[in-house]
């Protein structure tokens, strides 16, 4: 991996603060190891907790996987017997874990943007532990977003000036509303479709609403 542009991030929480760079680097990095590319050994063990707060099966076995690839060992933890069923905030749950030795948190979560409570504390005790969103409430889902925009890159090589339609249940869509604003920060011209209703005027700043059968051409 000695010609890969490496990106060392301390939290993948949301699309919104990545640069144009980092994106590509991590695409490079993704493609590296899909073609096989060798994995790098860990001078010392890394330690990476799924936390699932809202039912996954694709995602959650996705991280798995990864995580185990890369070497990571994976803790299980179980939201239905841990402390949150107690009133347990999920700062507390991630001040145990820090302190348990845990480096990273995935977690999926139903309230929008609860990182914010995890990574820009005022009130309470910094927490020395990565947190990578899996999808939050009707926020993000940047892992995602990143395979998309990877898939796109394999096919083109490129993202600017590319005509690129989100058709679907956009305002509820964590995964549209990553792709709409990192594809229009690549370069990417946006394009929505589907049911009106589906659809919310905030997202103009990103595309036009059209009817699918006047997009297509």
């Amino acid at each position: 991996m000695k010609n890969l542009n490496l990106v060392a991030l301390p939290h993948f929480v949301s699309v919104e603060n990545l640069k144009n760079d980092e994106v590509k680097a991590l695409i490079k990095r993704a493609e590296y190891f899909k073609k096989g590319g060798a994995v790098a050994r860990l001078t010392s063990p890394v330690y990476v907790t799924n936390m699932f707060f809202e039912d996954s099966s694709r995602t959650h076995t996705s991280f798995e996987m990864a995580e185990r690839k890369l070497g990571l060992a994976v803790i299980p933890f179980d939201p239905v017997h841990s402390s949150v069923n107690k009133g347990e905030t999920l700062y507390d749950t991630s001040l145990v874990m820090n302190a348990l030795g845990i480096d990273l948190e995935v977690i999926r979560h139903s309230q929008n943007e609860y990182y914010e409570d995890l990574i820009n504390l005022k009130q309470h005790q910094k927490l020395n532990i990565g947190v990578i969103n899996a999808g939050d409430g009707s926020g993000q889902h940047p892992s995602q977003c990143m395979l998309d925009m990877m898939t796109i890159h394999e096919h083109f090589g490129h993202f600017k000036g590319l005509k690129v339609a989100i058709v679907g249940d956009i305002t509820n869509s964590r995964v549209a509303k990553s792709d709409m604003e990192l594809l229009t920060k690549l370069g990417a011209e946006v394009y929505f479709s589907g049911p009106e209703c589906w659809y919310s005027e905030e997202f103009d700043q990103y595309g036009k609403h059209e009817e699918l059968d006047k997009l297509i051409p």
